[in-house]
């Protein structure tokens, strides 16, 4: 059984068909359930405008999930153009997040929960704390309940925005739900973040990356260890609906990463792709 609680809106499709909200099955806590088996695979885009936001890279990730599972998708790319069509007129947004959650067998397409940060989260930037776990095959978007539960439950506990994961051997990978880069002292034209192989790679990082490239801030793909932060002059994390958001502290170090100028570039370049991409 599939069981979630980030349903938006009024209405969802379920295999294809439009549902209400109000006609499925709930759990005690009121979560929505249907009777899908097996792993399930997702993805989230982001609407802006009416417009998704890098959506055939989105859907790229999704087929890749699906090849890595061994799972064939049961929704192509024009279907799922049609269905986030659909939910957004007959649920009357326009900037929202559509997400899709598929078993391969079966699938479920809704408007889900979403927090974009104001401008305040940007000027002074987010509170984060580092946990050692590391996601279960980092290249496929898999649901995975228990490690949901375990990173909800440790956000929570330390008041923090975002938790840094942080492997066996005191590196630190990504974030629970974004990617995750460090400007280091004596360096303010490179950038660290971790390999490919060891994260979910993000669309947002991939297009910060190639902004880099753009503003000529080099790329070094290289972990930072948890021991090396003293190290570290900044940090930010990106994600599907945070774009480059700066951190001002890990546990108990602070850092002035809303005015670092590396990661300053960094945002302005990236907000401006976006304003160009979304206008109209």
């Amino acid at each position: 059984m599939l069981s979630f609680n980030d349903n938006n809106a009024q209405y969802l499709i379920v295999n294809s068909e439009l549902t209400g909200s109000d006609t499925l099955k709930k759990n005690e806590s009121g979560a929505i359930v249907l009777p899908f088996e097996g792993p399930v695979i997702y993805e989230v885009i982001r609407f802006i405008n009416g417009k998704g936001l890098f959506l055939e890279d989105h859907f790229r990730r999704l087929e890749n999930s699906f090849q890595i599972e061994g799972i064939e998708n049961p929704v192509d790319l024009a279907a799922f153009k049609e269905y986030a069509s659909v939910l957004l007129s007959v649920n009357e947004e326009r900037d929202c997040n559509v997400k899709i959650m598929s078993t391969g067998k079966d699938f479920v397409v809704y408007l889900s929960k979403k927090f974009y940060p104001g401008p305040a989260y940007y000027e002074k930037g987010i509170r984060t704390a580092c946990i050692q776990i590391e996601r279960p095959s980092p290249n496929a978007k898999i649901r995975r309940s228990d490690y949901i539960e375990r990173i909800e439950t440790f956000k929570q506990a330390n008041e923090i925005f975002e938790a840094l994961l942080m492997n066996a051997e005191g590196y630190l990978t990504e974030g629970s739900k974004s990617n995750l880069f460090f400007v280091r002292r004596g360096e303010p034209d490179a950038v660290y973040t971790a390999p490919r192989e060891m994260v979910l790679e993000g669309i947002m990082r991939q297009y910060v990356l190639d902004l880099c490239g753009q503003e000529n801030i080099s790329v070094k793909f290289e972990p930072i260890r948890y021991s090396a932060l003293g190290d570290v002059e900044a940090l930010f994390i990106t994600g599907t609906s945070i774009n480059v958001l700066p951190i001002a502290k890990v546990d108990e170090i602070q850092y002035n990463s809303p005015e670092n100028s590396t990661v300053l570039r960094i945002m302005h370049a990236f907000q401006n792709y976006i304003d160009t991409i979304t206008k109209g």
